[in-house]
């Protein structure tokens, strides 16, 4: 018998009307008695019913990014452009390859993520067409037809071979340009303007102001990554792995690894002094610490979490709790008319204030600014843009021509440098780490005698902390994404 949406959202309590889409998830437990897979059921099928409320946004974003690209293309000289999908690419000297990932600007036209040597075409001021490749092959199970009312602002054709790609382009080539990968275009369409620079530098700049239908898929996906996070909680609380709180975290969702916005980062105890850590240790040890950097995307837009434990109680514990203060009061600040550089000024005069409080280094916090201590306790910036990519574009450039924003005197490697404003999507995620490497440096300098070495050798041990929020920068202030969706599920914890 066939089950409806509504009859498991029934069971629950709950129906499709109780989730709009601007609002956070609705408080509602999952009793105990339920199995695992109902509990992944409950939220899987109350996405779906979010997600095809995105269809009332979807077609004002898609009216604004017609406008975008009609822009772009007068600007560059052009009048039509194809938008590829991207291809599958093979391994050096392999018949297989990595998997998959579509190119971000044909995302933000469609929200289709399997569907390789496929494109979007679009001439100025008409209706987009949408060129979908259905390969007939036995080998592998084609891509499904997409369905929906998103599709009638599309002229859909489908093509059931790469080279039939071209009887859909315009005559002459000269006022073609075409974005994404090289690759993907036919042998005939290298004559075709590739990547135009000027194009690329104007739907970069704009990419970073979100849409009201981009910033909702972000808010559904950061609702997906916080029930994905207290899967992983438990998991490193009842002892696992770090491969196995990585199984929990993919569990939770009916994910696969492949299908998250980034790598995941599971780092138990000392590991989380690589900011970046990349292993995944099979062997359960004794657990001090976990920090987990993990997050799960909505129609390709990403969302990026970071959360840090401590098993017990204990002097960590406090510094997490200091720390999350800190970049509470950072998020804050976020509003519109902020540069992002004051932004993080003001992480690392704060960071300074921590480590005088926690006895770390007995100097006062402008000495410890002075003298670049700081740097060595927080070395990566205070956060970025995110949306169709996790590090997403214009991140320093000051207008839709591209010219580069000058980066801060002190912080030279900053990522973001713009001025905030409504409609973008950041990331506040201020750290705090013990890196062996940094504290040699630190270890050599002026400085080392202020060090309180017996503590930090105690601590380090905990290898380090990051909280990490995504933020909305709405008209008068922001919409911090990841606390709503933290606040918003109360379900107990999957066992």
């Amino acid at each position: 018998m066939r089950v409806t949406t509504e009859q498991w959202l029934s069971a629950f309590g709950t129906s499709s009307a109780e989730y709009p889409i601007y609002q956070p998830a609705p408080q509602r437990a999952i009793t105990a008695d339920c199995d695992k897979a109902a509990r992944y059921g409950y939220i899987q099928l109350a996405m779906m019913d979010l997600d095809q409320q995105l269809a009332a946004c979807y077609s004002q974003h898609l009216q604004l990014l017609c406008s975008r690209y009609d822009a772009a293309l007068e600007r560059a000289g052009f009048e039509s452009i194809a938008i590829g999908s991207g291809i599958v690419r093979n391994w050096f000297l392999d018949d297989h390859g990595h998997p998959y990932k579509p190119d971000p600007h044909f995302v933000q036209w469609v929200p289709l993520l399997d569907h390789p040597g496929s494109c979007v075409l679009y001439h100025r001021g008409q209706k987009p067409k949408l060129i979908l490749y259905q390969e007939d092959n036995f080998w592998h199970a084609p891509p499904s037809i997409p369905q929906g009312d998103w599709l009638d602002g599309f002229d859909v054709e489908v093509i059931v071979s790469p080279g039939l790609l071209i009887h859909h382009m315009p005559d002459h080539y000269d006022q073609l340009a075409l974005l994404g990968d090289p690759a993907q275009w036919p042998t005939i369409l290298q004559a075709a303007h590739q990547n135009p620079q000027d194009i690329l530098n104007y739907l970069d700049f704009f990419q970073a102001i979100k849409t009201d239908y981009e910033a909702s898929c972000i808010r559904l996906a950061s609702e997906r990554t916080v029930a994905a996070h207290q899967a992983a909680e438990q998991a490193f609380r009842n002892g696992a792995s770090e491969y196995e709180i990585l199984v929990s975290f993919l569990g939770a969702n009916q994910t696969t690894e492949e299908e998250l916005p980034y790598r995941a980062i599971i780092a138990t105890n000392k590991h989380a002094a690589t900011l970046h850590y990349q292993q995944r240790c099979r062997e359960a040890r004794k657990p001090y610490s976990l920090l987990i950097d993990a997050a799960c995307s909505w129609n390709g837009y990403a969302s990026d979490v970071t959360r840090t434990w401590t098993l017990e109680d204990n002097e960590f514990t406090e510094m997490i709790s200091d720390l999350d203060e800190v970049q509470l009061s950072l998020c804050a600040l976020v509003k519109p008319g902020v540069p992002f550089g004051d932004l993080h000024s003001q992480a690392h005069a704060l960071i300074a204030d921590l480590i005088h409080h926690w006895g770390l280094v007995n100097m006062g916090a402008d000495e410890l600014l002075d003298n670049k201590v700081t740097e060595v306790f927080f070395p990566h910036g205070l956060g970025h843009y995110l949306g169709l990519m996790v590090h997403d574009a214009g991140a320093s450039v000051s207008d839709a021509s591209g010219t580069l924003i000058a980066k801060p005197e002190h912080y030279p490697n900053l990522r973001l440098t713009r001025t905030l404003e409504a409609g973008n999507v950041i990331t506040i995620e201020p750290g705090f780490y013990f890196v062996d490497a940094l504290l040699s440096d630190l270890s050599h300098s002026p400085a080392s005698t202020k060090v309180n070495w017996s503590k930090i050798e105690r601590l380090k041990k905990y290898g380090g902390i990051r909280i990490e929020d995504n933020l909305l920068v709405t008209e008068s202030g922001s919409e911090n994404l990841t606390r709503q969706a933290f606040a918003s599920i109360t379900q107990k914890p999957l066992p």
